[in-house]
């Protein structure tokens, strides 16, 4: 099954914006993908995200339960250390703001890479992405964080009321570092899971999953579906988003309802640039007014 032309209904109230800048971020996409929630939204037992990065579907819900997790460890301690300190993180971001110039960064960028977690971490996770080449969070098969200077003098660094709004929205959410599979180990009949998994490589350089160590795999992708299925038979309500390549439509096809929304993207590898559409992929009856 396939819902086209998807019209955007909009929220009236203000959304809590992500304070982070994410490759495959859905800042664009959230409003098409809150008119594919199930029905009974909110009042879905728990919401899960297992991919969180920059968390856009979920500020702009604001679930009341939450298991938000990810498998980058520092994105999480970010996470949590704005739950319990944001005050604490404004003073750090304030003081990168103010000696902020190319020759910092990668004075920062150091110090980042061999820094243990703390809110002084958070911070330069933050002045980081915000600061680095295209929002790009890329690291190497060591875990260490090589994304180059990005050029945009002062960066554009959350506030402290931005972050104290961050804290309040994440005050009952349940962060965790786990692997996806693990993070929705718990889930049950009910529950809300919202996977947005890194899309798959457009070719054998593409860095776009390459924002941890480990890297997703088109091997990942069919276990994601595989785990899907299983949340399905459980009675969990599952939305997917991808990339509208065959090769993921061929893992949902017939078992899934498959929904083009009107968001492309524009995927950079090996020097050139590539549309992609996205797709929205559900295991529940998708009302289309």
């Amino acid at each position: 099954m396939s819902c086209r032309n998807l019209k955007v209904k909009g929220k009236s109230n203000e959304s809590v914006k992500p304070f982070l800048r994410w490759a495959g971020g859905k800042t664009r996409s959230t409003p098409f993908l809150v008119d594919l929630l199930p029905s009974n939204f909110p009042s879905t037992d728990v919401y899960y995200e297992p991919f969180l990065g920059a968390g856009s579907l979920f500020f702009y819900v604001e679930p009341q339960k939450a298991v938000l997790s990810d498998n980058n460890k520092d994105l999480i301690g970010c996470y949590r250390a704005i739950q319990k300190n944001p005050d604490l993180i404004s003073e750090c971001l304030n003081q990168h703001l103010a000696e902020t110039c190319e020759e910092y960064y990668y004075r920062m960028r150091q110090e980042y890479n061999h820094t243990k977690p703390s809110i002084s971490k958070a911070a330069l996770f933050i002045y980081l992405n915000k600061t680095c080449f295209n929002g790009l969070w890329r690291v190497n098969k060591k875990g260490e964080f090589n994304v180059p200077y990005g050029f945009k003098e002062p960066p554009c660094l959350p506030s402290k009321e931005d972050l104290r709004k961050t804290s309040l929205a994440l005050s009952n959410a349940n962060l965790l570092h786990k692997d996806y599979r693990e993070a929705v180990k718990d889930a049950k009949k009910g529950d809300f899971v919202y996977f947005d998994p890194p899309y798959p490589p457009l070719n054998g350089t593409s860095y776009f999953t390459h924002y941890t160590k480990e890297r997703f795999t088109k091997e990942d992708h069919v276990e994601l579906a595989l785990l899907a299925k299983e949340l399905t038979k459980i009675g969990c309500h599952v939305l997917i988003s991808n990339a509208d390549i065959l090769f993921i439509r061929s893992l949902y096809e017939g078992a899934f309802n498959i929904c083009e929304l009107e968001v492309t993207r524009w995927i950079r590898a090996d020097g050139k640039r590539y549309k992609v559409g996205e797709l929205a992929i559900t295991n529940y009856d998708v009302k289309n007014e």
